[in-house]
Parts: C-alpha cells; structure tokens; sequence
C-alpha cells in the first residue's frame, strides 16, 4: 500500500495543479488578449537506489507552456483599439515597472499623456514609454508609428508621436511569471520585427476555448477520483493481507 499511496497522492498534488491552470484559463475567458497556459503532461519517473531494494515509481509532471496561437480578432469604433495580426507581441511596462509582453491593445491616454493599456501597463517605444500630447486626431499605423494632430494645429499635419515596440519571440521561450504577465524565458527582448503588423479598430480575443476547458476540468476530476479509488484498493489489499498474515500464525 505505501508505495501505491505515494504515486496516486503525487498524482493527485499535480492533477489539482493542472486543474488550478484550467480554472485560471477560463476566469480569463474575456480578457482581451490573453493567451492560455498549457496543461502539463504526467508522467511517470521510476527511481532506482543502488544502495537499497526500495526503489520507487513517482508522478511527475511534463513540460508545460503558454499557448500562443492567435485568436480572433472583434471590430470596434476606437481609433485607438489595435490587434497584431499573426505572430508577435506589444511590450509595455507593468506597475511594477518590469518590461513585460502582450497581445492587449486596448489602449487609452493617461492624464499625463503616457499611453496604456486596459489594465494600466505603459506602452513601449524605442525601449521608453510613449507620450501624446492633447490631440483633435490619433492614427496609428500598421507597422506601429503614432501619429497625431496636436490640439488646435491648423492643417492635417500629423506629428509622429514614436513607434511601438513590437517583437516576435518563441513560443518555448515564454514564460508567465507569478505576477501573470508573459515574458522572455532568458530574459532577452528581441530588437523590433518589421513583419509584426497591426489592425486598426479591432482587439483580439482571449483564446481560451471554453468547451475545452469544461472537457479539461471533467477529464481531470475524473483521473483525480481513479487515483482516489485506487488508494482505497490497496488499503483493501493490505487489510486482506494482513488478515491472511494473521490467520496462517
């Protein structure tokens, strides 16, 4: 029964991380732009001491990951709402003031003029945040030049306000950090990709897919009770062979 006990209550331990992922993917089911992280695989490690005839067979847990498949892509009548069309991420700078990665570009002007995005992070230009002054007109292109009429200006002159950072990075080389912002596995920001472009009044759509995820969360309750019933079968293997112990004394 011991070692039996120990593979399904390690099993269990990483079942109900698996299930924290899942439930995690679908609170953020409508949050724009978010990528899903990636259930780990669990597998098996069998351990063998030379030293001893205790060897041992534990659960462990795969590789994981984020999913970065894009998604879909609403239209709205924001000039300022913006979507990476394929591949690639904005960087901005979170509250904490870490440069961090996303695919959120519902962006908006703070009363300093810095801009950001829908939960506060600054948007990056040239490795520095991105400030516009009162404007009557914003446009931003798809290779990611802001530009704008200042207030009262006269004529349709745009001054170009910078260029945000856009960049394409590995899917295996993405990490989300407790905080739950994306970024770099080895800490580089790759210099701007040219071939990131972006679409005008839209924003991309979280792409979690809630019928997976509800068949994820069914999967894993269930795998979840098997281990349960397992430990209760070899707690009746032991009792019965405990009782044969007895009765052949």
């Amino acid at each position: 029964m011991d070692r039996i006990s120990q593979v399904s209550l390690n099993t269990m331990r990483l079942l109900s991380d698996n299930q924290k992922i899942t439930a995690q993917n679908l609170a953020n089911l409508n949050t724009i732009g978010f990528r899903r992280d990636v259930t780990a695989n669990i597998t098996s490690v069998y351990l063998q001491d030379e030293k001893t005839y205790e060897d041992r067979i534990f659960a462990s847990r795969g590789g994981s990951g984020v999913d970065t498949t894009p998604s879909n892509l609403i239209n709205t009548d924001r000039p300022m709402d913006i979507a990476i069309n394929g591949d690639g991420f904005f960087v901005v700078k979170n509250a904490a003031g870490d440069k961090v990665l996303t695919r959120r570009g519902d962006i908006a002007p703070r009363a300093d003029g810095k801009l950001q995005t829908g939960d506060g992070s600054l948007l990056q230009g040239g490795g520095a945040d991105i400030t516009v002054p009162p404007y009557e007109k914003i446009e931003i292109g798809q290779d990611g030049t802001i530009s704008y009429k200042p207030l009262g200006a006269e004529g349709n002159t745009l001054v170009t306000a910078g260029r945000i950072d856009l960049i394409k990075i590995q899917p295996n080389n993405i990490t989300r950090g407790l905080d739950g912002y994306l970024r770099p596995k080895d800490g580089v920001f790759p210099q701007n990709d040219a071939t990131v472009k972006i679409s005008n009044n839209a924003l991309e759509t979280s792409n979690v897919n809630a019928v997976e995820s509800m068949v994820e969360i069914i999967q894993t309750q269930r795998a979840y009770e098997m281990q349960i019933k397992l430990i209760g079968t070899a707690k009746d293997l032991d009792d019965q062979t405990s009782k044969l112990m007895r009765s052949s004394t």
